[in-house]
């Protein structure tokens, strides 16, 4: 008997010691949480939510979204989670795995509804041919309005007693991407040159398409692991020589060594780009919003393009 009450005891103990060790890894939440993947998910659920919610941002600042894969920790907050936003299966392609064992209501497939851009990309190596969606899709303003539209139904989906609440920060959330689209309106239309010659990789397509510009990038297809060819980078080179542009842009979260290369050749000016997938470790503590790095962004093309005011 006394062996027996032994056991049992060294059972609970071992369950206790578990469970709390569980606690210390996994984050204890107060309130039903949200998980996001890529920031400007994180940081739009959070404009709609507002204090409803634990919003999670599993990609870790500073982390290349491309090549992200999720830690046990990741995979257990989002199948404990009220609800999983994501991009789409064509750059969370890990996610798969996931939401196939999850109820497809706490499901946000955010890229719901928009036009994606299919790129035909050609291999040097063996001169094969292949499409690619750009994944970039937050880039353009009326993209996140419907990103928001997309995350919205699904809050209220989880939530609805609060769901007039919910509408009306997201209303308001859009009323700034259409003030955001405005001023990028009157960027493009206010610019000397009409080019962005860009040295990192292939991110602002839909603004390109969006506002009617031409976007050049040395590096072929979307990848992060892309690489720029000497072909495509010479031609930047040259295409900066004959138009007089007088400005690269440069990838602000990678070392901007291809835009150094060209700087060297050509003498012109360098400024950063963000591309919003994801932000570095001070970023996200200082609180910097999506819109903060758009307005950054447009700050920098006016030095760029030489807008006129």
């Amino acid at each position: 008997m006394k062996h027996t009450k032994h056991l049992i005891f060294m059972f609970l103990l071992i369950i206790t010691l578990f469970t709390m060790q569980s606690c210390q890894f996994y984050q204890v939440h107060e309130k039903p949480q949200i998980v996001t993947t890529l920031f400007p998910l994180y940081d739009f659920t959070k404009n709609i939510v507002g204090d409803k919610f634990d919003v999670i941002l599993i990609l870790p600042p500073g982390e290349e979204p491309h090549s992200f894969e999720p830690k046990p920790r990741s995979i257990f907050e989002i199948r404990s989670a009220e609800l999983f936003i994501y991009t789409g299966d064509f750059l969370e392609v890990w996610a798969k795995r996931i939401t196939s064992v999850l109820d497809k209501d706490r499901v946000i497939n955010s890229s719901l509804n928009i036009n994606l851009i299919d790129e035909e990309h050609e291999h040097e190596e063996n001169h094969h041919h292949h499409h690619e969606i750009d994944p970039h899709i937050w880039i353009d303003p009326q993209n996140a309005k419907i990103m928001i539209d997309n995350i919205l139904q699904g809050i209220i989906s989880i939530d609805p007693t609060n769901k007039t609440y919910y509408e009306s920060n997201a209303e308001n959330y859009k009323k700034e991407l259409d003030k955001l689209d405005l001023t990028y309106q009157d960027l493009f239309n206010n610019v000397q040159f009409k080019t962005i010659i860009y040295a990192g990789h292939f991110v602002f397509g839909y603004l390109a398409k969006r506002y009617d510009i031409e976007y050049i990038s040395p590096y072929n297809g979307f990848s992060s692991d892309s690489l720029p060819t000497p072909k495509n980078i010479n031609d930047l080179i040259n295409l900066i020589k004959t138009t007089n542009q007088h400005t690269i842009f440069y990838e602000e979260t990678v070392n901007p060594k291809v835009a150094k290369v060209i700087v060297e050749e050509t003498n012109v000016n360098m400024l950063p780009l963000n591309g919003g997938g994801n932000i570095s470790k001070k970023d996200f503590e200082d609180n910097v919003s999506y819109l903060t790095l758009m307005y950054q962004n447009i700050d920098n093309l006016k030095k760029g393009l030489g807008y006129n005011e």
